[in-house]
């Protein structure tokens, strides 16, 4: 049984002490009339009180303890709540996950890295690393940042706009793709540089909410 299952399990478990603490209680004290019985009564009620306590209690660790990508704080060894997430974890977070695919961003952008067939992504980063890459490319707007882009493969543009697709980005994946193809015949990567600046805040902005708004996925 995986952990969702159990969860649910012991979920359905509480509840179901939980209604029959409450069944034995208003039936010990308005049908009962005998003083044993009722006494015993209110025991089991008590103890299934108890139990669904005791049952909420594990879910609850189970869900603090199962690292999450973004909320888990090794030193409390727990998960933190999603309110008291921030950009900066969530930044800091998906550079150590960019890490694991290049040595650095701009191998991202020209090495094909993420275009290979051989690519282990889950499916949830991947709007994750489309946000990142543009975001760090507006964030530092440096040269060789542009350049990356505009030696990149058009695949591997691609792979970052489908990417921005399925969040339902269609109009940033739409200029993209056009800018990337006219960059060969007569779009000036100034274009690009401009049109990715102006949307800081924006990429910024989305990478923070696709995380907080999924955080199940990690």
């Amino acid at each position: 049984m995986n952990k969702t299952r159990l969860k649910m399990f012991l979920g359905i478990m509480a509840g179901v002490l939980l209604a029959a603490a409450v069944a034995l209680m208003v039936i010990s004290f308005v049908v009962v009339e005998n003083i044993f019985t009722r006494i015993v009564m209110i025991i089991a009620a008590v103890l299934s009180f108890i139990m669904a306590a005791l049952l909420g209690y594990l879910i609850l660790l189970a869900n603090d303890t199962e690292p999450n990508y973004f909320l888990y704080n090794s030193q409390q060894k727990r998960n933190i709540p999603v309110q008291k997430l921030t950009f900066e974890t969530v930044n800091v977070r998906m550079n150590r996950c960019l890490s694991g695919y290049a040595k650095s961003e701009g191998k991202l952008w020209t090495d094909r890295i993420l275009e290979a067939p051989t690519l282990e992504m889950d499916d949830a980063f991947k709007p994750l690393v489309a946000y990142k890459l543009l975001y760090d490319l507006a964030a530092h707007d440096a040269e060789n940042g542009w350049k990356c882009f505009e030696y990149a493969s058009y695949e591997t543009v691609d792979f970052i706009c489908s990417a921005l697709e399925t969040n339902n980005d269609i109009e940033m994946a739409d200029t993209l793709r056009q800018m990337k193809s006219g960059l060969n015949v007569k779009c000036d990567i100034k274009y690009v540089r401009d049109y990715v600046v102006s949307n800081r805040a924006y990429l910024k902005d989305r990478m923070f909410r696709y995380v907080r708004d999924n955080i199940q996925s990690f």
